[in-house]
């Protein structure tokens, strides 16, 4: 390694240390003032002791979520110091192109994913666990957000909440699959209700759309009955409660499991497929965001960050997307995981490969 790749380097780990702590610190903030009434209504337990081992499990999970943006916003924070600095004509002019230059931060990139994989592999997991129990004792019985989970029957259920005193979702979304993972039909309503002596979850105040199998038109749509309309289904309360935010810390091998138990749906597929895609964001970004940034020549550190934000914001509102076609059955799972990824990554490379150096 030559003394101009220390330089780099050393720049670069700078920006990624300012810009973890600045974007880690960010979020704990947002989420601690969302659940800082929790917090303080806690029974039992000090909410400082309560707030330190909650995020203390969440800081490993909060990585994984943010590791490309922060990839992303060092990178750019490098090169436009370099930039401020007249840094970067003095390198051209001795015949190193910019590539070159910025090689050792596209090594450290590359070792961020790697990073981003072996946090969401291995580490996680082991705190499955302990992110429960501290779940538990901030929630105790009350809801639990962002419900996502399948049953034997074919069908995703998918709910804002759920109350696990009356036992009621709300705001519920349920997606039936054929086994060639196309849509057979779905249902909205506002809640459901567990109805242990039918054996099944009471849905009311909503809608049911049925599709073509083969076009994946909507063929019709239909309100929900007055009395609402019941779905039997295998999926009882005790499994959501378990179920909570613990696919975000399944491991390849428990993906696998749940692929094998319910080969007709495609959540556990997407799942698995975006274990490796989310980490190439890193790279992705990157390879998007340089030269973006040196060819719109700006030296402004601020310019930089929002330059930054908006790449990030573009490729993962399209992942979003496809990560949701993919979950109801709308697009192949593999596509919809690798798309994004392989649509912006060329874009990416033509990008540095146009880039003037």
């Amino acid at each position: 390694m030559t003394i101009l790749d220390r330089y780099v380097l050393r720049a670069w780990l700078g920006a990624v240390v300012a810009t973890a702590v600045a974007l880690l610190g960010f979020v704990l903030i947002a989420d601690l003032v969302s659940h800082l009434e929790e917090f303080m209504g806690a029974e039992g337990v000090r909410p400082l002791a309560l707030a330190a081992r909650y995020y203390g499990v969440r800081l490993p999970v909060f990585f994984v979520w943010i590791a490309p943006m922060i990839s992303l916003c060092a990178i750019m924070l490098v090169v436009t110091r370099f930039a401020r600095t007249n840094e970067l004509l003095p390198v051209v002019a001795s015949g190193i192109s910019l590539r070159r230059f910025l090689a050792p931060a596209l090594v450290g990139t590359a070792g961020m994913s790697v990073a981003m994989f072996f946090v969401d592999e291995k580490l996680n997991p082991r705190l499955a666990e302990e992110f429960r129990d501290t779940q538990r004792m901030l929630k105790g019985d009350r809801e639990i957000e962002n419900v996502v989970i399948s049953d034997r029957q074919g069908q995703d259920w998918l709910a804002d909440r759920y109350h696990p005193i009356d036992l009621r979702l709300e705001r519920v979304l349920v997606v039936r699959l054929a086994d060639d993972f196309r849509r057979v039909s779905d249902v909205r309503a506002e809640r459901a209700v567990w109805k242990r002596s039918q054996g099944g979850w009471l849905l009311e105040n909503g809608v049911e759309t049925t599709y073509d199998p083969d076009t994946q038109r909507r063929t019709a749509r239909k309100p929900l009955p007055p009395e609402g309309l019941l779905i039997p289904t295998d999926l009882r309360p005790a499994e959501i409660e378990e179920s909570d935010q613990m696919f975000r810390l399944s491991t390849m091998k428990q993906l696998n499991r749940n692929m094998a138990r319910f080969p007709f749906q495609p959540f556990w597929r997407v799942q698995w497929h975006a274990k490796w895609t989310m980490p190439l964001a890193n790279l992705v970004l990157m390879l998007i965001g340089v030269p973006l940034l040196l060819r719109m020549g700006t030296r402004n550190v601020f310019a930089g960050v929002a330059i930054a934000v908006g790449v990030g914001v573009l490729f993962f509102g399209a992942t979003l997307a496809f990560l949701d076609a993919g979950n109801s059955g709308r697009v192949d799972p593999a596509i919809a995981a690798w798309f994004p990824v392989v649509l912006f990554g060329a874009l990416g490379v033509a990008m540095t490969d146009a880039m003037a150096t």
